[in-house]
């Protein structure tokens, strides 16, 4: 199958990888910024050029699913037949936590982050999947592909000030090379990811931990990182509550379960393989934004 890629980012990275089957003729974006470039070696197109090139399917490797979609058939005629919107484990990277290994390690991990938050006032909850997993599967779940969590601006800015200290921790207790990254969207220091490589003798499954910042602005919690995609009612984050979680005490939002229906809505049965579009806390129908979303990353220690 002849493929276009509509997102190129990391999203994009994992289908191809995880497709080898797909001859991708190239990508598309709505970040004007890429367009003439070049991602994993194939060139990056304008939307507006979709229809000069011969493929069987558009794949939208993309968050904005919803718009991307009515961009492709309402503005630009193509037939929903030809439009594919993967699983979302199709575009992610290796399940780390079905590998026992890995999994000891990310729980251990897990436990050091979280004695180092209450030694050091930070205030931060379990969010996302990670959330999903405390509250239902009393652990992270094995199809899970990183781990989620979130704090206020405050305590953003604390964490971030303190992160040499936590480098330097995360490297001493733990046998693997750990970097530290800020991402930057629309000008704003919104997430830290801690993210490590093996050494020549580890073969631990790579997984992320973000740490995203979450601002309540008129009753909404809203993800910064998403761009103004994922947002939840601003009383889930503007206090939390214990939870227990690989025996130690965690936080989480207040009235956890309410917001896991807010986003998930049954989330009670799991389900191995969804969609984006099947996520109750993002706004459908939010225009995309035509010209990008600007991100920037930087590797504060490495």
């Amino acid at each position: 199958m002849r493929a276009i890629l509509f997102g190129a980012s990391k999203a994009g990275e994992n289908y191809v990888s995880n497709h080898p089957d797909i001859e991708v003729v190239a990508f598309t974006d709505n970040d004007s910024a890429k367009h003439g470039t070049r991602f994993m070696g194939y060139p990056i197109i304008a939307p507006a050029d979709i229809n000069t090139h011969d493929v069987d399917s558009i794949i939208i490797t993309s968050q904005w699913v919803d718009q991307i979609y009515s961009q492709l058939t309402e503005e630009m005629g193509i037939n929903e037949s030809n439009i594919i919107v993967p699983s979302k484990q199709s575009v992610k990277a290796a399940l780390p936590f079905e590998d026992n290994e890995t999994l000891a390690f990310a729980q251990s991990v897990m436990r050091t982050l979280n004695r180092y938050f209450v030694s050091h006032n930070i205030s931060a909850c379990l969010d996302s999947g990670t959330l999903l997993g405390a509250v239902r599967n009393k652990g992270l779940i094995p199809w899970d592909d990183d781990i989620d969590l979130a704090v206020d601006k405050d305590n953003y800015e604390r964490l971030q000030a303190s992160l040499p200290e936590l480098y330097k921790l995360l490297n001493t207790n733990y046998d693997v090379k750990w970097n530290i990254v800020i991402i930057t969207v629309n000008n704003i220091d919104c997430c830290i990811n801690l993210e490590f490589s093996n050494l020549s003798h580890t073969q631990l499954v790579p997984f992320d931990i973000s740490i995203q910042r979450r601002d309540s602005i008129n009753g909404l919690s809203e993800l910064l990182s998403s761009g103004g995609l994922f947002f939840a009612p601003a009383t889930h984050f503007d206090s939390y509550e214990p939870i227990e979680f690989l025996g130690e005490t965690f936080l989480a939002p207040f009235d956890a379960e309410g917001f896991l229906t807010f986003m998930y809505g049954h989330w009670q049965t799991p389900k191995k393989t969804t969609q984006i579009t099947e996520y109750e806390n993002r706004r459908a129908s939010m225009s995309a934004p035509r010209t990008g979303i600007s991100v920037q990353k930087r590797t504060l220690c490495e």
